[in-house]
């Protein structure tokens, strides 16, 4: 029976959240010292363009904001508008509109 160190028996999940954690604040560092070696060459920090780095993509810096509520609106998820309670409405209807033809006949 062989013994694991603490590091080898970390989870494969565990392992690319520290992997990323690592590459991307190295690919941070890496920016920020290429902007500081642009400034001191003297180019203007508008014209430089920060490398692209595997991390940028399809990240965002932050989450949206929440949008204002309208008034008179009820918060939450509104379960009438699903498929199901419309499909369901819309049997009741036909119903109710069968029995009151039936009534007004009779």
């Amino acid at each position: 029976m062989s013994r694991q160190s603490a590091d080898e028996r970390k989870t494969p999940a565990r392992d690319a959240v520290e992997h990323r954690r690592r590459t991307s604040r190295h690919q941070r560092h890496e920016a920020r010292a290429h902007l500081n070696g642009l400034l001191k060459d003297g180019m203007d920090l508008d014209e430089a363009l920060p490398p692209v780095v595997m991390h940028d993509l399809g990240r965002k810096a932050s989450p949206k904001p929440p949008k204002p509520q309208h008034p008179g609106r009820r918060p939450g998820f509104k379960v009438w508008k699903t498929p199901f309670w419309k499909r369901r409405r819309q049997l009741w209807q036909q119903r109710n509109a069968a029995e009151r033809q039936l009534g007004s006949e009779g």
